[in-house]
């Protein structure tokens, strides 16, 4: 019977084990058809524990970017072909999902069934990648959808859609739940609703409305909680607010803190820091201290004029691409984004080789460890 079969044969169970562990995480789920065993073990919740306590996980940062070339080297790069990008300038520009392997230090093209919507959110979920909202890269309208990337089996599938379209949001994800606020409609008005996804169940809810539109507001989940910061009204169109809303799942209700967001709430990325608030921008990394305000962590990372996203990678690291000054950002000068670790412990940045054609605008990263 196979289940008695070796999972190699002529090696011992548990040293083929080993062997099959030390397999990166983006070539696993080619593993899945060979048999049943192998199946059963790379989908299997002790398999990844076991490559945790071996050494062999790795921390993967996935960002939705903006890429140059044909539709056709786009393709070409998700198959990892190697092929260069096409120079030809497109509009609007093509998205795709990048990956980021932190532990090795490679970069690759995770590849979809269907286009990347601009501008969508990403975020990570129990071994799962979800894609919520941005624009059809067609119509240029913002979109519901919600699609799934198992990333233990490579599977793609559909997710429920939000209620209702929605743009430039405020999305975290929360005690394994999805939640997203603020934004705004396809008629370009601020949006004070806000919603919630179960991964497990594919259902949304809804929750109650943000006492402020909050367009272009940032999501950040901090001590179990999720945030709204800073964004904007439909008649202060660009004129963001120092302030934040939280909310309280125990009341069902949401709170306000006024004076939380730096001047520089527009071009700085904001993430949770232990059970802290924490930014980063032109100006370094702060950490913020409510009453007392913001206290500066680390000073600007060299290179780096202004951040679009970022991702915590746990371990007190945190990945962050930005805007880079000319000629600064990817391998061989070709200027663009770039992309950084910021140790908040020693306080100190390390630079990220970006190969050029992966040093496109990014909108929105998400890291797991696997």
């Amino acid at each position: 019977m196979e289940e008695d079969q070796a999972l190699i044969p002529g090696l011992p169970d548990d040293i083929a084990l080993d062997c099959i562990a030390r397999v990166p995480q983006r070539f696993l789920p080619g593993l899945r058809p060979i048999c049943r065993r192998w199946r059963d073990l790379v989908t299997a919740s002790s398999f990844r524990r076991h490559r945790e306590r071996i050494g062999s996980a790795e921390d993967l940062i996935f960002i939705v970017q903006a890429l140059g070339g044909t539709a056709a080297s786009i393709a070409g790069d998700a198959k990892d072909t190697g092929k260069p990008d096409s120079a030809a300038d497109l509009h609007p520009p093509v998205y795709a999902l990048s990956v980021y392997i932190a532990t090795d230090g490679s970069w690759h093209r995770l590849a979809s069934p269907d286009p990347i919507p601009m501008f969508a959110q990403c975020v990570t979920v129990e071994g799962k990648l979800i894609l919520v909202g941005g624009w059809d890269p067609v119509t240029l309208d913002p979109v519901p959808d919600v699609r799934i990337v198992d990333l233990v089996t490579g599977e793609w599938r559909k997710g429920r859609p939000m209620s209702a379209a929605r743009s430039f949001f405020a999305c975290a994800a929360v005690g394994g739940r999805i939640y997203v606020a603020g934004g705004h409609d396809e008629m370009k008005n601020a949006l004070r609703t806000a919603e919630i996804y179960d991964v497990e169940a594919d259902e949304w809810a809804a929750m109650p409305a943000m006492a402020e539109e909050r367009d272009e507001s940032q999501g950040v989940a901090i001590g179990g909680r999720f945030w709204a910061i800073s964004g904007y009204g439909t008649e202060t169109q660009g004129r963001f607010t120092d302030s934040a809303e939280w909310y309280d799942p125990e009341k069902g209700v949401w709170r306000s803190e006024e004076g939380v967001c730096s001047e520089e709430s527009d071009s700085a990325a904001c993430f949770a820091g232990g059970d802290g608030l924490w930014c980063v921008g032109r100006r370094g990394a702060r950490e913020y201290r409510g009453e007392s305000g913001w206290k500066e962590a680390a000073q600007a990372a060299e290179g780096m004029k202004g951040t679009s996203c970022m991702a915590t990678m746990g371990g007190g690291k945190v990945f962050v691409m930005g805007a880079a000054r000319d000629g600064e950002a990817a391998a061989g000068g070709s200027g663009g984004y770039g992309s950084w670790i910021l140790d908040i412990v020693a306080g100190k940045w390390i630079r990220v080789e970006t190969p050029a054609k992966f040093s496109g605008f990014a909108y929105s990263a998400a890291a797991v460890r696997m």
